[in-house]
């Protein structure tokens, strides 16, 4: 049995059949947006996400000279059936031409000798520019299902959309990735992410998190900028700020998909913002990381090929090969948590709106 065979027959992508079918596409978009789904965008609904299956399924069937960038495609097509059933108005006409994401001077590093490409692969940057990630973006509204305790959602937040033509590099990311840590620490000193043990949060009493002392004091001087108050306590440090501080300044939190606790939780991490005012969700982090794969073996399949083969300066191939795991494991399964937290507070939402009339 193949390995996307077995991704096939698993909960995620049985859940993820639901945006390919008609009745439930409208079911769905009128639970979110009380009104009624008209035939031509559930069909675009539906034929991006079974682009995105097939894409998926081709992906894991192939070798792994082009497996990213197939993988790619696949994000980007379920993407787009997810933007499509969150966005209010307007069908595949009204997104906005391109990825949406841009490659920033590659040629500068990748030029010249293959083992110093290879060497300088941290190094590479993307930028944010208009189209289909920004349209993401807006349309989840760069928002991240957060668990605390729990294999199911806990809490919810939503950060500011970014302004565009912001940049970052693959160290930015996978710096900020706590499943790629087993690789990435064999090349790179540099984490940016700290495991919460506890955490709660109340409009009256504020934020508190239970965090790992030792990675976090490496970023912990940016929290305290913002107005959190850190106390040391051994091992762990315990973060806390008042409401408005915390609504002013979010916290950045990022879960472990492929290392989960007790196998089907997702272990939750803070980590350092891009900047004072850049956050991203899991999901729009996981979309750029799929980008930058995806893109070096699509304009630069010599240095890829060389790479996977082991020729020298690839000592970023296992953190590469674990971050195309996490695109194929996490993205599927980010996006139906997306969509059944949003449903489920939608239904809330209404519940009470109901109550409140019938008082």
């Amino acid at each position: 049995m193949s390995d996307f065979r077995k991704v096939m027959n698993n909960e995620i992508w049985q859940q993820l059949l639901s945006l390919e079918n008609r009745d439930i596409t409208h079911q769905r978009f009128k639970r979110i947006h009380s009104r009624e789904l008209k035939a031509r965008r559930a069909r675009e609904i539906n034929a991006a996400a079974k682009q995105s299956r097939e894409y998926f399924r081709n992906a894991s069937n192939s070798n792994y000279s082009v497996r990213p960038l197939l993988t790619f495609y696949g994000v980007a097509s379920l993407s787009r059936s997810l933007l499509l059933l969150l966005k209010a108005r307007g069908g595949e006409e009204g997104l906005t031409a391109s990825h949406g994401l841009e490659t920033v001077r590659w040629s500068d590093i990748m030029s010249g000798d293959i083992a110093a490409g290879l060497q300088g692969l941290r190094n590479l940057k993307i930028r944010t520019r208009s189209g289909l990630f920004s349209d993401f973006v807006t349309h989840t509204n760069n928002r991240i299902s957060i668990h605390v305790n729990s294999s199911g959602v806990d809490w919810r937040l939503s950060y500011d959309v970014p302004n565009l033509g912001q940049e970052f590099s693959v160290d930015d990311l996978f710096s900020r990735t706590p499943d790629l840590q087993k690789d990435y620490s064999n090349i790179s000193e540099v984490t940016k992410y700290a495991s919460i043990n506890q955490m709660t949060y109340s409009a009256d009493a504020g934020f508190s998190a239970k965090v790992r002392a030792k990675p976090f004091s490496l970023f912990q001087d940016v929290y305290e900028g913002f107005g959190y108050t850190v106390e040391s306590n051994s091992d762990w440090v315990t973060l806390t700020c008042d409401a408005d501080t915390f609504a002013r300044n979010l916290p950045m939190f990022i879960h472990t998909y492929i290392h989960k606790t007790f196998g089907s939780i997702p272990s939750l991490h803070i980590t350092e913002p891009f900047s004072p005012s850049t956050r991203y969700s899991q999901l729009c982090i996981t979309y750029m990381i799929s980008y930058v794969l995806g893109m070096l073996v699509r304009y630069y399949p010599t240095h890829w090929i060389s790479l996977i083969q082991g020729d020298k300066g690839d000592s970023l191939w296992p953190t590469m090969n674990r971050a195309q795991q996490l695109v194929e494991q996490s993205f599927p399964e980010l996006v139906t948590e997306l969509i059944s937290d949003i449903l489920n507070e939608c239904d809330s939402k209404r519940v009470q709106d109901e109550d409140s009339n019938d008082a």
